[in-house]
């Protein structure tokens, strides 16, 4: 999800950043490789020594230590950015309350099973609707919240239609993760 709301943040909002076009290339590249490729290499590696059973992770004790890793990886990776010269306040506030989704995720997933899948979908929905709020003029923000409402309802519809989740845990994941993404920017930017 950082992909899609870095993504969205750099080529859709007018004056987000003053990076060239490559420039903001290379990040999304960065984003993505640092919060996608390498989380999902570290969920491959724990299932293939058998830390976890499966990909699935239905049991909530498969979760915490690829949970635990990703949340110290997300700091990391927050931590790192926010110190280069190109990472605006903005970015940094975007970077930290996706950072935040999840490390609460991770947290809650100790005591119940949240819907990270839900957590994340809803976080780019809450960023987009904000960014609309915040960023208002000229900004092509239209497609990118049609995409983000249709994307969030199959995500959630397909972990309820799986039995991933139960209803409560979809909504709750949806709850914080749109809640924690709009009142950051919202407050902060």
């Amino acid at each position: 999800m950082p992909t899609l709301v870095f993504y969205t943040y750099l080529f859709h909002i007018d004056n987000s950043s003053n990076l060239t076009e490559k420039g903001r290339s290379t990040v999304l590249l960065l984003i993505f490789l640092t919060t996608c490729v390498i989380p999902v290499f570290i969920i491959l590696l724990f299932m293939f020594t058998k830390v976890i059973k499966d990909l699935h992770m239905k049991e909530r004790r498969d979760r915490y230590l690829p949970f635990a890793f990703i949340s110290v990886f997300y700091i990391l990776v927050t931590y790192l950015m926010s110190r280069q010269v190109w990472f605006s306040p903005s970015m940094a506030v975007i970077m930290i309350s996706m950072t935040t989704v999840v490390i609460s995720t991770n947290l809650i997933t100790y005591f119940w099973k949240i819907s990270a899948h839900a957590a994340g979908v809803a976080g780019w929905l809450g960023f987009i609707i904000v960014f609309t709020r915040v960023y208002s003029s000229g900004n092509s923000l239209f497609w990118p919240l049609v995409i983000a409402v249709m994307l969030t309802g199959i995500v959630i519809w397909s972990r309820l239609y799986l039995n991933a989740h139960k209803p409560s845990e979809s909504l709750a994941g949806f709850v914080l993760g749109f809640l924690v993404c709009f009142s950051s920017v919202l407050l902060f930017v």
